[in-house]
């Protein structure tokens, strides 16, 4: 590639540290940037890289990748003017609530317990809480790696949706940085109690980090115009504990998978797929992934094809 070889490099690189899963997955080259310009040089001269972040929504192949990896943890400044955040697309979300609850700033509570950077919670439109990162979102800057150029996203170029956006699922514009505005609050107290709200629904429903998992398996489904929760389907499948290897169905939620036992990625994908067709057989309803997959495996490949194809 024709970047600046002075951005950090790194061959051979497990990215266990990089997953949430904790899969230990090797990649040819993984480079490291530590400003947007870098960041923006190695989107335009890498073929088709992958971007991660925490990588708590994205399975990666045990059997490693080929694909330039692109890791973002470098790229973490933030810059607040009143009640306006801009925000680099490494930034740990749950660093911008308590930013925002020591300036009384009302419409980040959500993102104290979630384990991600800004460009994943802003690819996937994430959420919890009756709150969503679209709700706050003013623009982004993007890089179109077919037009070689930096856009500016506002909201509506977004597509918003729920756990979704334009940015989601494809491999043309990856989030270089976005800007939000957030409201003042009554008080603190406020947003104390929305956050403690989070905490304590995923402490009581959700695996914590130190069951290793990539949050919601599936994304709840439509039924009769109505959004029904993916973990009440799989949990009336009797799926609950449900082992596959060294992956299994949370035993508080059915819509999680952790790594138990050395989880690999087949024992996962095989796992989801048989959670999506028991609840097919029973409902006639099709579960769509919430989370991403990436490798090159063909076994693998094909799976994850008939996961998001059905």
């Amino acid at each position: 590639m024709r970047s600046n070889p002075e951005i950090e490099h790194r061959t051979d690189y497990d990215l266990v540290a990089y997953n949430t899963l904790r899969i230990k997955s090797i990649a040819d080259d993984v480079y490291l940037p530590h400003t947007v310009d870098e960041f923006t040089l190695l989107l335009a001269n890498l073929d088709n890289p992958l971007v991660i972040g925490r990588g708590s929504n994205i399975l990666l192949s045990s059997y490693g990748t080929k694909r330039p990896v692109i890791l973002t943890k470098n790229l973490n400044k933030i810059t607040i003017n009143e009640n306006e955040f801009e925000i680099e697309a490494g930034v740990n979300v749950s660093k911008l609530a308590e930013m925002a609850l020591e300036l009384q700033l009302t419409g980040f509570e959500f993102l104290a317990a979630l384990p991600a950077t800004l460009g994943g919670a802003v690819c996937m439109n994430a959420g919890a809480v009756g709150q969503e990162i679209s709700d706050c979102f003013v623009s982004a800057n993007v890089y179109d790696s077919e037009e070689d150029k930096i856009l500016e996203f506002n909201k509506n170029d977004m597509e918003f949706s729920y756990r979704n956006s334009k940015l989601k699922n494809q491999d043309r514009f990856y989030v270089l940085s976005a800007k939000f505005a957030l409201k003042k609050a009554d008080s603190f107290d406020v947003i104390q109690s929305l956050m403690d709200e989070n905490f304590e629904k995923r402490k009581q429903s959700q695996p914590s980090l130190k069951d290793p998992n990539l949050g919601c398996v599936f994304k709840n489904p439509v039924i009769d115009g109505v959004k029904t929760s993916a973990g009440k389907l799989l949990d009336e499948c009797n799926l609950k504990s449900k082992p596959m290897g060294g992956a299994m169905v949370y035993h508080k939620h059915a819509n999680f998978i952790i790594n138990f036992n050395e989880a690999t990625s087949l024992d996962y994908l095989n796992l989801m797929k048989e959670m999506q067709d028991k609840v097919y057989e029973k409902f006639n309803v099709v579960l769509k992934p919430e989370i991403i997959y990436a490798g090159e495996d063909k076994n693998e490949a094909q799976i994850w094809k008939s996961i998001i194809q059905r």
